[in-house]
């Protein structure tokens, strides 16, 4: 088996364990309270692009440690996606090369050259 295909199933297998994806994005926010040096929260946002809209809505506790797993999940996926284009890529212009390394390449000719014939006399 070749490199590139070693190196492709690999991707394909880290892809097929990740089990959770979310699109959209969560961010912690803060606070502040009474006391300046001790902010209140994390307090969690999610926002998601849906319909052409944005849609945001404030999570708690379980369910914020839920959509990060699942917004990791599919940001580490979609970059699993791309290390294999790039693979991909790279391994056709490989191929492509080597093919035309081959076409440019000339034959020399296996057989002799005619001998030269001596011109006949009268």
């Amino acid at each position: 088996m070749s490199k590139f295909i070693e190196q492709r199933q690999v991707i394909f297998q880290k892809m097929a364990e990740i089990d959770q994806m979310e699109y959209g994005s969560l961010k912690a926010e803060y606070r502040t309270g009474a006391d300046a040096d001790h902010p209140l929260g994390p307090y969690y946002k999610y926002q998601v692009w849906q319909e052409g809209k944005n849609h945001s809505e404030r999570v708690a506790g379980p369910r914020a440690e839920q959509l990060r797993k699942a917004v990791e999940g599919r940001q580490h996926f979609e970059q699993l996606a791309q290390d294999c284009i790039a693979l991909t890529v790279e391994h056709t212009r490989q191929a492509q090369t080597a093919t035309e390394a081959k076409k440019n390449c000339k034959r020399r000719s296996a057989r002799k050259p005619p001998p030269n014939s001596k011109p006949s006399s009268p």
